[in-house]
């Protein structure tokens, strides 16, 4: 005779203010994420982990209390569920999308060194994986690298993802998958790098030349910022926007600290200055505009973060900054159509410059 099968009996949980099941629970939990209350989700799936740790429903908990998390804000908390279902369900059904949800958050975190190991883990498990999965995964190795100043390995990591977008086309007219605007802000990291590491003081002869190369990385971050933007994602476009307008203020600031050449007269001098004054301020301005751009979209996209923070501080330091500017010329003995005379002078014998 064949053994009878026994069948399966959901746990139940017994306290002071009711008696339900773990099946009861997680449906609960899935109702609360679905009419838009993830506090009480998040609350009611760690419930489930924490009463049957090992029953049917743990996994699937773990991953719904890590989405719970997300949309209740608790970022450091939904990693950890994610994390967790890859710890301990290595083989279950939801390892590979819980590795790429905790690698977006730790980006989002900018926690690279640990989003790093997430993309390796999850590239050396699953080298056949989605798209949207490699390309984060190659992003978060390239700020990693960054973080650790290993340009080449960046830049490596940086080429293979964006291999990968034209590949399959995915950079088409249009908004942009979400997944790409990581990735293309980790390509203008990569530019944003190379160009602070352009210095512009040394031999006058070459600044000219240093100047262009310096510019040529500016605007090739700008564009990969710029893609950020086209994959509309209100957190990585206020970042990028942020990134655009430090580029064009900290070129200004070097600019403007490179010494005056000790030749000629005093008015000589002074004209100098303030042809450099007035030809480089063009630069706060664009820094400006980047962040009242940056600014405003936050505003209409409702995104709330230390980069909004952030972006308004420096907004209100550029206007303070192109104030400085204006009142520095105004001292000057000189008209407007003077000191543009000097700058036309400056871009006909660039060598002349500090």
């Amino acid at each position: 005779m064949a053994p009878t099968k026994l069948a399966s009996v959901p746990t139940t949980i017994v306290s002071a203010n009711e008696t339900t099941s773990v099946e009861e629970l997680f449906i609960l939990g899935q109702t609360h994420l679905r009419q838009a209350r993830p506090g009480l989700a998040a609350e009611t799936f760690d419930r489930i982990v924490r009463y049957d740790p090992d029953g049917p429903f743990s996994e699937r908990a773990l991953f719904q209390g890590g989405l719970a998390f997300d949309a209740s804000g608790d970022l450091a908390a939904a990693a950890l569920r994610f994390e967790e279902v890859t710890r301990r369900f290595p083989d279950g059904a939801w390892r590979g999308e819980a590795t790429l949800r905790a690698l977006r958050v730790r980006l989002h975190l900018e926690q690279w060194a640990r989003a790093a190991e997430l993309a390796r883990e999850l590239t050396e498990r699953e080298p056949q994986a989605p798209a949207p999965a490699l390309i984060v995964s190659h992003a978060a190795r390239a700020l990693a690298a960054l973080e650790a100043r290993q340009q080449s390995d960046a830049d490596r990591h940086v080429a293979h993802g964006l291999s990968i977008v034209e590949r399959l086309g995915l950079d088409r007219a249009g908004t942009l998958p979400r997944d790409l605007a990581i990735l293309y802000f980790a390509s203008g990291e990569a530019y944003r790098s190379r160009a602070e590491a352009a210095a512009l003081g040394g031999d006058v002869n070459g600044f000219a030349e240093r100047l262009e190369r310096r510019c040529e990385l500016l605007l090739a971050a700008q564009g990969a910022y710029s893609n950020v933007m086209r994959a509309y994602d209100a957190h990585w476009s206020t970042v990028a926007g942020y990134r655009v307008g430090e580029l064009y203020e900290r070129l200004h600031r070097e600019l403007m600290t490179l010494p005056m050449p000790r030749t000629g007269s005093e008015r000589e001098q002074r004209l100098f200055e303030g042809a450099m004054r007035l030809r480089y301020s063009v630069l706060l301005g664009k820094a400006e505009s980047m962040l009242e751009h940056t600014l405003a979209m936050a505003t209409r996209t409702g995104e709330r973060s230390e980069w909004v923070a952030r972006t308004e501080s420096a907004r209100l330091e550029l206007a303070r900054a192109r104030r400085e500017e204006q009142e520095a010329l105004s001292r000057l003995p000189f008209s407007r159509e003077e000191l543009q005379r000097a700058m036309d002078e400056l871009g006909a014998h660039p060598q002349s410059a500090p």
